[in-house]
């Protein structure tokens, strides 16, 4: 893959994920990696693939940014973890929309899975070998690990965003799995 594919999706990954917690009224900024571990950390796994490409992303929220998001709706003093839970799985869902979309624009049509949430201390992600490895963090009212990782074929390269002229499908409403 090309230095240009990777970059783009880089900034695919940064733009999908502030624009995902801006849309539920909160900031974040991309900080640089820290080894400790992320406070009362959920997980949330889900799978993706395409004709060229497959792979996994995984969001490790704290409870503290899940709660932060959370629907106006579904705020109480303190979220239940069911809560805090379907919640993490629902951001990676749009998270993963997001760069759907994204893809989709830049000639790459991928298909999701459903998430699979973990909740625990010291939750770690021990990536598989792959030849596309991402990790970034993010913090604001809380932190975000949101890992990328996927093999392709070797003819894979991502074009440029506005690629394609049709428009992407919508993104969903809010689903709780």
């Amino acid at each position: 893959m090309k230095t240009e594919s990777l970059s783009r999706i880089d900034a695919f990954l940064v733009s999908s994920t502030l624009e995902l917690f801006a849309s539920h009224g909160v900031a974040l900024r991309e900080v640089e990696y820290r080894t400790e571990g992320i406070d009362e950390p959920f997980a949330s796994t889900i799978g993706f693939t395409a004709e060229r490409i497959l792979g996994v992303l995984v969001l490790t929220v704290s409870r503290a940014l899940a709660e932060a998001s959370l629907p106006s709706n579904l705020r109480a003093a303190r979220a239940t973890d069911e809560i805090v839970a379907d919640w993490a799985g629902e951001l990676s869902n749009q998270c993963l929309g997001r760069l759907k979309n994204r893809f989709y624009a830049a000639g790459v049509e991928i298909a999701l899975s459903t998430p699979t949430v973990f909740a625990g201390k010291e939750l770690r992600h021990f990536a598989h070998p792959s030849p596309l490895y991402r990790s970034l963090y993010f913090e604001g009212p809380g932190s975000l690990l949101v890992e990328f990782q996927a093999h392709y074929g070797e003819d894979f390269e991502l074009g440029e965003e506005g690629a394609v002229q049709e428009e992407s499908p919508p993104e969903g409403e809010v689903l709780f799995f």
